[in-house]
């Protein structure tokens, strides 16, 4: 049997690797205790490098911050953005992307738990997090908007539906949803919670 021998990682490749690690110890630090308790020598304990190399590759915590934020965006794009690729349009299109956010978070309940706990974390005075959150909800709304657009065009929605009331309560009910099971998850769990979006959806988007 031949032994094909692995290649010797280079000093970018160990780089990427150790970056991905900070920010994974990040997330689920976040995840578990929330951003004002996370620590960078918590970060590079949990990864499992030295305090001295989180602030060598992030500088601060608010640049740490930045790179995880980016990262959720870039490499998340269908459990931040909402998107739904190829799903029809109208209720059809976002009850799609409400059964992939469902997937998402029995998939990633860590990560997700971190994006939400950030959401939250907007709301205090992080001028950086709240600038990103609010760039990405006004995306968040275009994307439902446009779905919208597409079952008026097709005539599977009514033609005086509104868009934007639409895509502000949707967004909303999924914030809302989340939530709930995150504070209650005995009582309310997080596939229950978003069934009841399902039926925000079909009641603001009935068939004309």
């Amino acid at each position: 049997m031949v032994q094909h021998r692995q290649m010797p990682q280079t000093k970018q490749d160990r780089s990427a690797l150790s970056t991905s690690k900070l920010l994974d110890a990040a997330a689920d630090l976040i995840a578990e205790a929330g951003y004002e308790r996370m620590t960078l020598a918590a970060i590079g304990e949990r990864a499992g490098y030295s305090h001295g190399l989180v602030t060598a590759r992030f500088g601060s915590k608010e640049g740490l911050l930045w790179a995880l934020v980016e990262r959720m965006v870039e490499a998340w794009p269908g459990d931040v953005h909402l998107n739904a690729q190829d799903t029809g349009s109208g209720a059809e299109a976002i009850h799609a992307v409400i059964a992939e956010f469902r997937k998402t978070w029995r998939r990633k309940p860590k990560h997700m738990r971190a994006l939400y706990s950030l959401m939250f974390e907007a709301l205090l005075p992080v001028p950086l997090l709240n600038e990103r959150m609010r760039e990405l909800h006004r995306e968040l709304r275009a994307n439902i908007e446009k779905m919208v657009s597409a079952g008026i065009a097709d005539g599977t929605v009514a033609a005086d539906v509104d868009g934007e009331v639409v895509a502000r309560l949707v967004i909303g009910g999924v914030r809302g949803a989340v939530y709930q099971s995150m504070l209650d998850p005995k009582d309310v769990t997080i596939s229950r919670a978003l069934e009841d979006v399902d039926l925000l959806i079909d009641a603001l988007l009935p068939h004309p």
